[in-house]
């Protein structure tokens, strides 16, 4: 069984199109945010309470809000969204969050989860996102929000690549070698929270940093893979009336000319196709140093 689970994860790692990776830059970073110490150890359960409200960054173009943190130990990852696309993306094409010890854009350490979802249909059309949620039949708006909430409950494995003995496949439940720790989840203010706490050991491989290690450049990125678009079969008039995404979540609008919205609770002219962040890829990089403080 753990020998076609691994399986499955090699193949989905050569799949994954889209990550934080590229050519790799030696130059070293010149500007970065300064760390944040983390005084008590969070705890990876999928709820933001551990974390500052609201979270401290945030990317307008990838509708996500981030922030890192770290002890001598650990270091703390968090990522949430409230944007419903962004949500539907990541939980059914999967997230890939990358560190680079450098402090550059390298995805020397990959941690894939959730993983992409093939398994069960997620229907959605226009018509869920052209409209404001004041004016959504409150049945359908609650029904939309349990079937997130089941597929993030559900996302419970995971795929590891670079760390120091620590790569593979393995189920969100169980004990990694190297201490590393995720999950996901949407709380009760429809919010999706990624969580993860990365050992130092796994990265660095030593057990605790020092304070030689205070502002060490450091960077972490979240990478979402956007839905394909289906080409239409019909007339120029026929595009965006039924056209479908892949991976079994059918309904989406197919016109490439169409542009894509502004931030979520923002202002602004109403998007032509509201569906259009769903095919975007987007890669969120945070640049910071390394906090500490001495016993």
């Amino acid at each position: 069984m753990r020998y076609i689970f691994n399986s499955f994860c090699f193949i989905f790692l050569f799949l994954f199109t889209i990550s934080c990776g590229g050519v790799k830059h030696s130059k070293k970073l010149q500007e970065a945010l300064p760390g944040t110490w983390q005084s008590q150890p969070i705890v990876i359960d999928g709820d933001s309470k551990d974390w500052p409200s609201p979270y401290p960054n945030y990317d307008s173009k990838a509708k996500v809000a981030y922030a890192t943190s770290n002890d001598r130990e650990n270091l703390y990852i968090t990522m949430e969204t409230g944007d419903e696309m962004t949500q539907i993306k990541i939980l059914k094409q999967g997230l890939t969050v990358s560190i680079d010890t450098s402090g550059g854009k390298s995805a020397d350490f990959n941690i894939n989860f959730p993983l992409q979802n093939d398994l069960e249909p997620l229907e959605l059309s226009k018509k869920d996102f052209g409209q404001k949620k004041g004016n959504m039949d409150a049945y359908e708006e609650n029904q939309k929000a349990k079937k997130l909430s089941k597929n993030a409950l559900e996302a419970n494995q995971l795929s590891l690549e670079g760390f120091i003995n620590c790569n593979g496949g393995f189920m969100v439940k169980q004990a990694t070698p190297c201490g590393i720790r995720v999950r996901i989840s949407m709380d009760e203010y429809k919010e999706l929270v990624w969580e993860a706490v990365i050992p130092f050991k796994a990265i660095y491989n030593k057990e605790t940093i020092s304070a030689e290690d205070a502002g060490k450049h450091i960077s972490v990125c979240f990478a979402v893979k956007a839905f394909k678009k289906q080409e239409s079969k019909g007339s120029d008039n026929s595009a965006g009336n039924g056209g479908g995404m892949n991976n079994g979540m059918g309904g989406a609008g197919t016109n490439s000319a169409m542009r894509g919205g502004s931030r979520t609770g923002g202002h602004g002219a109403i998007a032509e196709n509201p569906m259009q962040h769903l095919y975007e890829n987007t890669k969120t990089w945070k640049f910071f140093g390394l906090a500490y403080q001495a016993k």
